[in-house]
């Protein structure tokens, strides 16, 4: 697991003193697996960073059949790290999200105000700094997500799946993890099969 600290401080160096600025605007949160976080059409509030556990934003359609979205997460088993769980544009544009939010996972979140964030972004340049790059963060994993599912496979989407999040994906709902790839369960089967003979 990497703190919020740690995270911060890989993208800019930060005195003590503003990271208390911070930590005294933190709120704690534990959700239990199957809670839901946020609905769809909920106006966000908060911007979340995942301390431990595991939480998947998914988008329901006009049949009711929900699509995860991505998984998000924060730990030391997986190449990469999905540290925030929040619907930036509906943060930013206080207008209603087009996803919700569950927990796949009994999970630790660290929970602060969109009020507070931007009262830290305006107190100094670090937190200006900050936001700056936390925003091109969203942007990159919203552009390689699309970019993945325009120009490859299935399969190849799914081996970048399985590499990226290591046995992490063997945790998540087979249902959850088709629907991301935008397969039928009995379609993602059969690729696992045939990258398992391989």
């Amino acid at each position: 697991m990497q703190t919020l600290r740690d995270f911060i401080e890989k993208q800019v160096d930060i005195s003590d003193e503003t990271w208390e600025l911070l930590n005294a605007s933190i709120q704690v949160h534990h959700y239990k697996k199957g809670d839901i976080i946020y609905f769809k059409d909920n106006i966000w509030t908060d911007f979340i960073y995942i301390n431990s556990g595991m939480i998947r934003s998914y988008i329901i359609n006009e049949e009711g059949k929900d699509f995860t979205r991505q998984f998000h997460f924060n730990t030391k088993e997986s190449n990469i790290g999905n540290v925030f769980a929040t619907d930036l544009s509906s943060l930013l544009k206080q207008t209603p999200s087009h996803r919700g939010f569950e927990a796949l996972e009994d999970s630790e979140v660290l929970i602060f105000s969109k009020e507070n964030l931007n009262k830290l972004f305006k107190s100094s340049m670090e937190w200006g700094e900050i936001g700056r790059i936390v925003t091109e963060m969203s942007y990159i994993s919203i552009d390689t997500y699309y970019l993945n599912l325009l120009t490859k496979s299935t399969k190849d989407r799914y081996s970048l799946l399985r590499k990226d999040m290591r046995e992490l994906i063997e945790n998540v709902p087979q249902y959850h993890v088709a629907t991301y790839l935008g397969v039928t369960p009995v379609t993602l089967s059969r690729i696992k099969k045939e990258l398992e003979s391989n």
